[in-house]
């Protein structure tokens, strides 16, 4: 229970200790970072063939999203018909 104070030089010491784990905690989380990032990139990269078309199933997906965009598409332009005739005859 009767501990001594530290020092400086020994604070100093347990500051840079402390300073050079954080600093080598960072170094390595920036590089699982970047080869998560890197990984990703391929992964992406593996979904459009060399030729520019997407595989089977992103263009399935993307095509089902199509349909789906052009059919909201519609229905808004025929509801800002409705509204616009609406407006006009009352």
């Amino acid at each position: 229970m009767d501990e001594e104070p530290k020092t400086r030089k020994a604070y100093r010491e347990a500051q840079k200790h402390s300073q050079s784990q954080a600093s080598q905690r960072d170094k390595k989380r920036v590089q699982v970072e970047r080869d998560y990032a890197r990984q990703q990139r391929q992964q992406k990269r593996s979904k459009i063939q060399p030729n520019g078309q997407f595989d089977e199933v992103t263009y399935k997906r993307v095509t089902g999203l199509k349909k789906k965009l052009n059919w909201a598409i519609g229905i808004v332009v025929v509801l800002l018909v409705i509204v616009f005739l609406v407006l006009a005859f009352v």
